[in-house]
């Protein structure tokens, strides 16, 4: 049964504000039990701040907005105890700025006007638990059949009768793109065709299975998606283990090694629902001191995109722009402060989020420019700088847009990109005349790997090499010229998303598998068009898992059948692999030791 996170598992950001309180109650408490007065609360505070960084607690603190942040929480503490305030988590507001508890509201310095006020809520720990896993299956499964899920972002899964393909709710406007090029004159049927190997990549083994994104901290929780999840970007050459999810009303941070989680944002709206989020490193310049830090993007139903930074979770940023739910985020590689949001609103926006400014938590933010999706929404996004072009797959069809010159960028998109359908495909009836591209990833060498609804396989293909020479005015269409295929599975339900890294390629089901390729190699080759069916390296199935030890009531999980994967990644060294599921769970695995040697 699912164990509950004990004492030792509390969040990073937790520890450091009991640490901090109680530094205060030890040396201070006594010494100001009657208070001070306004003239003494700076002299208070420097003092109390001074004991601090001479403490061993917080000798791991090394950045400069960390410290920037501990001062914070020693403000807090110091006005509190000015004003003989109870020392109790319920009033005390981990992280939030002396000028942001004055005002009772964040405040953004910005070029779009003042941002909906947001704080960060903590929450507790009875609804952060985790699952044991027994030993990993082997083989493949036969799943049962079942009816096909009726799936959207803004809506709650239906059935629909068995056997009748899987439609999409959210997009019933009439008008359709180019109908799907003719399928490969020279490919046979792809479920008869034999699949070459790609490279193995070793063993990984389950290692945590946590549910952290319950609502009303509700153990038997099922419902919650974890929709999307990544890994924080490297730090000194040293690959990170900290992941970032969300789903629901929270965005967390769990150490993969530990099973930890670390920190816990939770949003003051019910009607919330993050859909998206994405990483970035970004500089910054403290007085004589510059540095680089890492902030997260997470948004989702309710269009806005939040800002945080992740040392405590602090949400220091609203932005406002979108007018319906946000699906995708997407840093530019080149560019760490420009962002693009994809939206059911048909745009992508461009914004510049600028740097903050961790001394009273503002930043200045700017709209840089929206392209349109004309009639449809972005699900995924991803940018080559190779070819300087952003390709958003979507409901219907994939599209791209030239970044050559920043300032003369079309708003319509110049190129539509037409995935073909397999043989396969056809004739199984899971083929449509436009493509829903719910899965993109970008590859090494400009190779991306796009993912359509109902597809069996994945589809490969070299972007340098599908462009033409001449440029155009207006959207050209371009019908793509195939590398290689993977081959995959056919799913029930949509917006199952990728996950690329260093040339390991990611994919979940709706059968609680993962399928891993490793692609680096054949990256490397050069293959403008192929019929190539390539297997995966390797397919990790859905572990028995046991929740015996349960420290609260909880139903049993769902079995394979049930398990839906929204999305995945793994680590810069391949060593760990996260997922997040439909039924509110988010998964880790562990290289196995023997796979070093």
């Amino acid at each position: 049964m699912l164990a509950a996170i004990d004492q030792g598992d509390i969040s990073k950001g937790k520890e450091t504000n009991v640490n901090v309180k109680s530094k205060w109650e030890v040396l201070f408490a006594a010494k100001y039990a009657e208070g001070f007065s306004d003239d003494q609360f700076e002299l208070v505070l420097q003092e109390f701040y001074t004991s601090l960084t001479s403490d061993l607690l917080f000798k791991n603190i090394t950045e400069e907005t960390e410290w920037a942040i501990l001062k914070d929480i020693a403000s807090e503490i110091v006005e509190k105890a000015q004003d003989k305030s109870l020392f109790t988590e319920s009033n005390m507001s981990r992280g939030t700025p002396r000028s942001a508890r004055l005002n009772h509201k964040w405040l953004n310095r910005n070029d779009s006007g003042p941002s909906t006020p947001s704080t960060p809520e903590s929450t507790g720990q009875k609804d952060l638990m985790r699952v044991k896993p027994l030993t990993p299956k082997s083989g493949t499964s036969t799943p049962a059949s079942r009816p096909s899920l009726k799936r959207g972002r803004d809506s709650t899964p239906t059935s629909s009768p068995q056997g009748q393909p899987k439609k999409r709710a959210r997009d019933t406007t009439q008008t359709t793109p180019t109908r799907r090029p003719t399928v490969f004159t020279s490919l046979k049927n792809t479920v008869e065709q034999k699949t070459a190997s790609l490279p193995s990549i070793g063993d990984f083994d389950p290692a945590y299975f946590i549910r952290c994104h319950s609502t009303n901290n509700d153990p038997n929780d099922n419902q919650t998606k974890v929709w999307r999840c990544a890994f924080k970007p490297t730090n000194k050459d040293k690959s990170s283990r900290l992941l970032a999810t969300c789903g629901g009303q929270n965005v967390c941070l769990i150490d993969c090694q530990t099973g930890i989680v670390m920190k816990r944002y939770k949003d003051s709206s019910k009607e919330e629902d993050f859909y998206a989020l994405a990483w970035s490193t970004i500089p910054y310049k403290t007085g004589s001191k510059e540095g680089k830090i890492n902030i997260l993007a997470v948004a989702g139903n309710n269009g806005f995109i939040k800002l945080i930074h992740p040392s405590q979770f602090v949400m220091y940023a609203t932005m406002e722009g979108h007018h319906d739910y946000i699906s995708c985020l997407l840093f530019h590689p080149e560019e760490p402060t420009h962002l693009f949001s994809g939206s059911k609103d048909r745009k992508i926006i461009l914004w510049d989020v600028g740097v903050p400014d961790f001394t009273d938590y503002t930043t200045n933010y700017k709209k840089l420019m929206v392209l349109n999706t004309a009639h449809t929404d972005a699900l995924n996004l991803v940018f080559s700088t190779k070819s300087q072009m952003l390709i958003a797959g979507c409901e219907k069809s994939c599209y791209g847009w030239r970044f050559n010159n920043k300032k003369s960028v079309s708003r319509d998109p110049n190129f539509e990109f037409l995935i073909p359908s397999t043989m396969s495909d056809i004739e199984s009836g899971d083929s449509d005349d436009v493509e829903v591209v719910d899965g993109l990833a970008l590859l090494p060498n400009d190779y991306i790997a796009a993912k359509c609804n109902g597809s069996g396989h994945m589809v490969i293909w070299n972007l340098h090499d599908n462009l033409p020479v001449k440029v155009i005015k207006g959207t050209k269409t371009v019908e793509v010229k195939v590398s290689a295929l993977l081959q995959y599975t056919r799913t029930s339900v949509d917006y199952i998303n990728l996950g690329s890294t260093s040339g390991m390629l990611t994919a979940g089901d709706d059968k609680g598998s993962l399928f891993i390729y490793q692609m680096d190699a054949f990256t490397k080759k050069h293959k403008s068009s192929s019929d190539q069916i390539l297997g995966y390296s390797t397919k990790l199935l859905w572990p028995d898992l046991d929740i015996s030890s349960s420290k609260g009531k909880m139903d049993e999980l769902p079995d394979c059948n049930d398990i839906v994967i929204n999305s995945c990644c793994s680590s810069d060294d391949q060593t760990l692999i996260a997922c997040g599921t439909d039924n509110n769970l988010v998964c880790i695995w562990k290289k196995n030791p023997v796979s070093f040697l």
